[in-house]
């Protein structure tokens, strides 16, 4: 599989995971797996035929406590939508002060605001379709929105400037 289900994030290391039907694929090796939930948090794991019992606690920051035979230590599990956040850099924002700027190529699919409008930090301007993953962007900044480069069914391509918003008054 060219594009990993999850990435599994331990310490310094990380696994991308694929599932394809009863096969994780970690790291480009399938094996044979299945799974029992015996109770809210706690799992039975075959994997390889071995079994290994493990639970599961949540953690800040979208991370989770994870107890495999008996060693306790902290994963963090980011999903499709995450590895394509951070393939693309929507999470370093596509901004430089009052421009939002396409993140990747893509088809805008709706506009969020109108030009005059205030917007707050962090406040939706419009969603933007990529990789069939529909994606808000966000103004970096609260103030007023100016120019609008873009309008609903438009393709964009990387870097290309959408809203430029102004400080407000």
């Amino acid at each position: 599989m060219d594009t990993p289900n999850y990435r599994a994030i331990v310490g310094d290391r990380s696994f991308d995971l694929s599932f394809e039907e009863d096969y994780v694929v970690v790291d480009g090796e399938a094996k044979p797996y299945s799974f029992e939930v015996l109770r809210d948090g706690y799992v039975s794991l075959i994997v390889d035929g071995v079994s290994v019992p493990v639970s599961v606690e949540p953690g800040a920051d979208g991370r989770m406590q994870v107890t495999i035979a008996g060693q306790r230590t902290e994963v963090q599990v980011k999903d499709e939508r995450d590895l394509l956040v951070d393939a693309f850099g929507l999470d370093a924002g596509a901004a430089a002060g009052g421009e939002v700027r396409a993140p990747m190529p893509g088809l805008v699919i709706d506009l969020l605001v109108e030009e005059g409008d205030t917007v707050e930090a962090d406040q939706g301007l419009l969603v933007l379709e990529a990789m069939k993953m529909e994606n808000e962007l966000k103004a970096p900044s609260g103030g007023v929105v100016g120019t609008i480069h873009t309008k609903n069914e438009e393709a964009v391509d990387k870097n290309d400037l959408l809203v430029e918003i102004e400080p407000a008054d």
